[in-house]
């Protein structure tokens, strides 16, 4: 009788890991990324970071090592090219385009936690203190 209940409680929590797993989505590829037009980034975005906003927050933070994985993951030049890439789509689109995706990110931001918002404030001041060649160290660093 226990080995029957046993049985039911570890399929039972295979699949509530496995529903917990299909609720992070898979970061997009950043190549790929890179050819999207703005509304298709956008609707992109807001999928992802509603999909996140369901997660935990030990579940973002595994989607965001995922990412930055597949960045590091780049060889430099690839890295290079998508850094340079995005600016280049940044600095073409409209200041309304620039708008909705502020006040998207700044959604998003608005639904992590306050410890998950201060770990990101303490990471972006970090990247904006530092010079540029330790930016470019980033860049030139193997996956």
């Amino acid at each position: 009788m226990s080995s029957k209940k046993w049985v039911v409680g570890a399929l039972f929590s295979a699949s509530v890991i496995s529903l917990a797993g299909a609720a992070i989505p898979e970061p997009p590829n950043p190549l790929a990324n890179i050819n999207l037009t703005f509304d298709q980034r956008l609707e992109q975005m807001k999928q992802i970071d509603a999909a996140l906003l369901k997660a935990t927050p030990e579940e973002r933070k595994v989607y965001w090592h995922q990412r930055r994985d597949q960045m590091k993951a780049l060889s430099p030049e690839d890295r290079k090219l998508v850094q340079e890439k995005m600016k280049a789509q940044w600095q073409s689109i409209t200041p309304e385009q620039k708008e909705k995706m502020k006040a998207e990110r700044k959604a998003f931001f608005d639904g992590l936690t306050p410890e998950e918002q201060a770990e990101m404030k303490a990471r972006r001041a970090k990247w904006e203190n530092m010079s540029p060649e330790e930016k470019q160290k980033w860049f030139k660093q193997p996956g």
